[in-house]
Parts: structure tokens; sequence; C-alpha cells
């Protein structure tokens, strides 16, 4: 068997050490020593699931979820321990703040699904070693469109007012996704070719952290770009609210960002440092520009616009990744980068105004999530997603480790019998 050991010393694949150690000081080598971190109390937990069974050990992740820990009898101490710090909520969240906060954002539920796709999902393929595990887990490229079903229902149960509370839907949906990199790790570590001399852990801390920035700062900023700004205090519960949620996933409070400046600085570093994009980031940003992005564009335009759908979306990719990453991706070049740079500040100007009537927001709110609930119907049709995460997907195609599927098939444990109902 081949020896998966990883290595102390910073992953091969990484860029420009010496130049994040002196900009970034001691984040830097914070940042740099999590590449060979994982998770300890989730990867504790599933490494118990060969003597569990993988059906039962989720079974009983799902109970204590919805009925609390003391509701599973036969716990595991791995699992005790999992959720006495998921139990424990820090005192620095106040879920009816954040709800109150964020109780207008799906006005611009249009803009957000393009920015789901084009800013922080798309910026998230830059990075070949973070991406790996997409790959070698061989279901991104084949169902772009399934994939991005999966995590927009998480998005939108964790932000449904109420959506962090302990027996919500998006705390359940959070842990699974926790639990999730966590066998995805495990299975990736045992495997000869995963290289951890050149990537370090398979969903290591420092790239999990990073995903706070995916889903709080780049959005934000891409939303800005296209003329959808949000209130100053909506951006604040974001940060706080993705803050509360790298806790719940399991991000160490040395890496973990509290606001916008931490964010940043993460994201600097992350880009600084990141390794090359090679042709596996390429397929993915040509699959979900394809399967997803150009839909979404054609859905919020006029017909005879549709033809124009993959420039626009690769002008809005260009604006929101900027030219050295784009060129990298071989996203096209497009005069219509201009015009996006344009009219992002023009509507801007026009949906600030709107905002300072305050009387406009819970009507132009209303439609956002009528909008949203259309959208998620005909994402969910198109692609026949029933279900939520990929822990209760379907079985059959290529194995995933989140399934309790084997190398050479599915598992026994991934019958329909033991598989989760989905909760969407």
């Amino acid at each position: 068997m081949a020896d998966t050991t990883v290595p102390a010393s910073v992953p091969t694949s990484l860029r420009r050490l010496d130049e994040a150690r002196t900009r970034f000081g001691s984040f830097a080598a914070t940042y740099l020593d999590a590449m060979h971190d994982g998770d300890p109390l989730a990867d504790a937990f599933v490494a118990e699931f060969d003597s569990l069974g993988h059906g039962r050990a989720m079974r009983m992740l799902r109970t204590a979820c919805r009925e609390g820990i003391d509701a599973v009898p036969d716990a595991p101490a791995s699992l005790r321990d999992l959720f006495a710090q998921l139990d424990a909520t820090p005192d620095w969240v106040d879920t009816a703040r954040l709800d109150h906060d964020s109780r207008f954002v799906s006005r611009y539920t249009r803009q957000a699904g393009i920015v789901l796709g084009a800013a922080s999902l798309v910026s998230g393929y830059a990075n070949s070693a973070a991406s790996r595990p997409l790959e070698m887990t061989g279901r991104y490229v084949e169902d772009a469109g399934a994939r991005t079903v999966e995590v927009a229902s998480w998005l939108i149960a964790v932000n449904e007012p109420g959506g962090l509370e302990r027996l919500s839907p998006g705390f359940e949906l959070t842990v699974r996704v926790r639990v999730i990199h966590a066998l995805v790790r495990a299975d990736l570590t045992r495997r000869p070719d995963w290289d951890g001399a050149a990537w370090g852990v398979p969903i290591c801390q420092a790239y999990l952290a990073y995903t706070l920035v995916e889903f709080a700062l780049i959005p934000l900023r891409a939303s800005r770009d296209i003329g959808a700004p949000y209130l100053p205090h909506e951006e604040a519960a974001s940060y706080a609210r993705w803050r509360y949620l790298g806790h719940l996933l399991g991000i160490d409070e040395t890496l973990l960002p509290r606001d916008r400046a931490e964010q940043e600085r993460l994201e600097a570093v992350y880009l600084m440092t990141r390794p090359p994009v090679d042709d596996f980031c390429r397929r993915l940003v040509a699959s979900i520009n394809a399967d997803f992005l150009v839909a979404e564009i054609e859905g919020i335009t006029p017909r005879p616009l549709h033809r124009w759908a993959p420039t626009a979306v690769h002008a809005l990719e260009r604006v929101f990744l900027g030219d050295e990453i784009a060129d990298e991706l071989a996203i096209p070049r497009t005069r219509l980068v201009g015009v996006v740079r344009r009219v992002g500040p023009a509507l801007g100007l026009v949906n600030t105004a709107l905002d300072r009537a305050s009387v406009t927001l819970a009507p132009r709110a209303r439609l956002g999530r009528r909008y949203q609930e259309r959208q998620d119907a005909r994402l969910r049709r198109d692609w026949g997603v029933r279900h939520d995460l990929v822990d209760a997907s379907p079985g059959g195609g290529r194995p995933h480790p989140a399934r309790g599927d084997t190398v050479d098939g599915p598992a026994q444990s991934s019958s329909s019998e033991s598989r989760p109902r989905s909760i969407a």
C-alpha cells in the first residue's frame, strides 16, 4: 500500500511563499500550517463508519441534528464529542439579529444566482489543489447543474429566517456538509493517487476557510459590480452569518474570519500562494458555464438576447475574477466587459435610490423569493434532482464516499433504505 502520510513541509504546489511570509507574517504561517489539518472531530466520527456501518452512522447523525445527541442512546463517543462542539453556541452568535438584518436581501435573488456561479464557485476553480477532490470524486464535470442545485439547497436553507437555529434544516445541512467533507477526506487520504506532498490534506483547514470568502466577501463585492449593492447592516450580517457557519463547519478559530477585513486578508494570502490552474479547472468552468450560468442569463434577458448569453457569462467572470485568473481559466476575452463595468454602477445608483425608500424593500424581497422558488423548481426539474446534498443522491453511476459507495460499486449501506431523505 502506498504511503499516504502528509509531510510537514509546505505543499509543493504552492507559490510565492517568501512573499506571503513577508507580507502576512504569523498569519501566513498559520495559513500554511493549516494545509496539513483536517477536522479532528468530524474525522474521528467518520473513522468509525466502517464499524458502525455507513447507513447507521448517518442515521445517528441525522437524529442528533433533529432531536439532539441524547436521542441517540448508542452514540459513539466521537459523535458525542462532535455535538458537544456543535451545541456549544459561541457567545458572539446572535441569530435573531442576523435574521432581522437580512430580512430583505432576497430582493437581489436574480443577481445572487449569477454571482453564485460566476464569482463564488468559479473563484474556487482557479486552484488545482483545492479543486482536486472534485476531480477525484469524479462528479462535478458530469453533473455541474445537479451539484450547483445541491450547493443552492444548502445556501437557501441557511439564509432562511431561523436557518441557523439548532433544530433547523439549515443546521442539519451544514453538519452534513461537514461530515461529507470528512468522508471525502478519509477516502482520498487512503488513495495512492492523492499526492499529499503536493496538495496537503484533502479539504484542508486553509482551503475550507477560504470557502467563507467565496460565500461572503466575493458575492458581496460581485453584487456591487453588477449594480446590486447590499446595505451596510446586511453586509455585516453576511460576515457574521458565515463566521458562525464556519464554526459549524469545523474551521479552527485561528483561521475563522470575523469580518470583512479578516476575509480580505484570507483572500489575499490564498490568491498569492494558490497552485496554478490545470486542465481540470478549465473543464469545471466550461461545465458550469454551459450547464448553469448561460441558462441563468437567459432567464433574466429577453429571448432575442439569448445568443449573447455565453459572451455575457464570460464578461461577468472577467469582471469578477480579474484578467489574470480569467486568462488562466481560458475564459475568452470580450468587449462586453466594458459594458458590464459601465452598466453596473448605473444600476447601482438606481438600486441604491430604491433602497433608500424603505417602503420598497419588503415587496421587492417578496418578488425575489418567488423568483427563487421558480428557479429552484426549474433547475430541479431540468436536472432531475429530488435530493438536497450528495449523501442523499441516488446510487448508480460513479461511486461517491458520501453515499458510502466503495471503489468497486455501491456499498450495502447506500441502499434506498439507509439513504437520508431529502429536506428540500
